[in-house]
């Protein structure tokens, strides 16, 4: 599927099919594709938290304004960034920084 398409027939599910199953090596495949998302200047700072808990799903849809996704989807998984990584990490826009040489 080509972006154009992927962009203009895009939705939402809200409804998910309580018997499907994802075997492991669905999940690791979906994984390892998130892991592949780009990020400004190649910080990568965020980090994929899978939340497979009942309790802890629970929890964390009423934190969430009781969306019922939180606990029907077979997978749920958080996504946590870290808002100062540009500050820690080695700068690969340094180069930018300085003049351009005459």
């Amino acid at each position: 599927m080509d972006t154009l398409t992927a962009i203009t027939q895009r939705r939402s599910v809200k409804h998910f099919d309580t018997g499907h199953q994802m075997t492991e090596a669905e999940i690791d495949q979906l994984m390892a594709a998130a892991l592949l998302s780009p990020t400004a200047f190649n910080i990568r700072n965020w980090r994929f938290v899978l939340v497979s808990d009942t309790e802890l799903r629970r929890r964390i849809r009423a934190a969430a304004w009781d969306q019922a996704p939180v606990t029907d989807a077979l997978l749920l998984i958080v996504l946590c960034a870290d808002l100062k990584a540009w500050a820690t990490t080695p700068a690969p826009w340094t180069a930018f920084l300085t003049p351009w040489p005459n």
